[in-house]
């Protein structure tokens, strides 16, 4: 009877530990330093060594500890996340993905909530380049793309939902512009009389609300329709709603910048005796958790925050690991989804 060639190992593994290196290298029968210069994928290691190499990770369901690499890095396994908007529902799910995902891997996440202020973001930054964190995430960023650039070139950094970063810098985001396009053209196909545009003027080179106005004007033109682009701060946004409520009233479809202002438009709509589809249609964008909510219905631009969240750490993981520093621009798919708030029940002339 032939040995088997692979002893087994995996009982030497309790409950909550993980295999090692260590435990790899002695499977395939090669030094650690050899099993971790597969890790890294380092061309000087033979295809015959790294086959057995691969065959032990396998055996063992052997797992590339990303906090280990950051360190051999001289790096923190700290991973600095900088947003704005906390009470912004889609932030809050992005954060939240991002946080178990990094978990996952071995990561640890901090969070750092800031004003819709540049020079918060700057502050919270420079905090985190003090720690030594192993990387940065930038939602939404205010900052320059030059002051970006600056970061990038000392800690791996992925910028998520700006359209576009400057080289050394990763961003991952969904097509604002064709997506805010196909919601308008949806309100215009449901046959509402005028269609507004509710965002906000943050006038940043590749930011969302750049290019979901964009889009918005884009479609209207296309359609021989008059744009009508209405603007509002974060906090004003119930405010703003009521005055387009009180202002067009019905037969109005408003697209939202996202589904934080979407649901205060539909607020506004309710508070005004009116009804969500029939008088007033009003579109979102995130397809956030409360927006399938019965009594809300909103429909939304789905881009698909759990594959963000995922992407985004993922690049994180490859520039720490690996070293890479070519820029990647991933750009996801986004899909409309219809619900109550823009569903015509009454079809008569408004």
């Amino acid at each position: 009877m032939v040995a088997d060639p692979w002893p087994i190992y995996s009982w030497r593994f309790a409950v909550g530990t993980r295999p090692t290196q260590l435990d790899v290298a002695r499977l395939a029968g090669v030094s650690r330093q050899t099993v971790s210069l597969v890790v890294r994928k380092d061309p000087r290691v033979s295809d015959e060594k790294r086959g057995r190499v691969l065959a032990a990770m396998e055996s063992l369901d052997y797992r590339v500890n990303v906090a280990a690499s950051a360190l051999a890095s001289r790096r923190t396994s700290f991973v600095g996340i900088v947003l704005s908007e906390f009470t912004n529902p889609f932030h809050a799910d992005l954060v939240e993905a991002m946080r178990r995902r990094c978990e996952e891997e071995g990561l640890v996440p901090f969070i750092a909530p800031v004003a819709v202020d540049a020079q918060e973001e700057s502050t919270a930054i420079s905090r985190f380049v003090e720690m030594n964190v192993g990387g940065l995430v930038l939602i939404s960023p205010l900052l320059s793309e030059g002051e970006i650039s600056k970061i990038g070139a000392e800690i791996p950094t992925v910028v998520v939902t700006r359209n576009h970063a400057p080289d050394g810098v990763d961003v991952v985001h969904s097509n604002d512009t064709a997506a805010t396009r196909l919601a308008t053209e949806h309100l215009i196909d449901s046959g509402y009389t005028r269609i507004v545009f509710l965002g906000y003027d943050r006038q940043v080179p590749g930011d969302s609300a750049v290019c979901r106005s964009e889009g918005y004007r884009a479609m209207m033109k296309e359609r021989g329709l008059p744009a009508i682009t209405e603007f509002t701060s974060w906090d004003a946004s119930p405010e703003a709603a009521r005055e387009i409520v009180a202002q067009y009233s019905t037969g109005t479809g408003v697209v939202c910048h996202n589904d934080s202002i979407a649901i205060d438009v539909l607020a506004a709509v309710i508070e005004s005796g009116l009804e969500p589809g029939d008088d007033v249609g009003v579109v979102g964008f995130d397809n956030t958790r409360i927006s399938g909510f019965p009594g809300i219905s909103l429909t939304t631009i789905d881009q698909r925050w759990e594959d963000i969240a995922n992407r985004t750490i993922e690049l994180i993981i490859d520039r720490i690991a690996n070293g890479r520093t070519k820029s990647v621009d991933l750009s996801l798919p986004s899909t409309l989804v219809v619900r109550g708030s823009s569903t015509r029940r009454n079809l008569a002339d408004t």
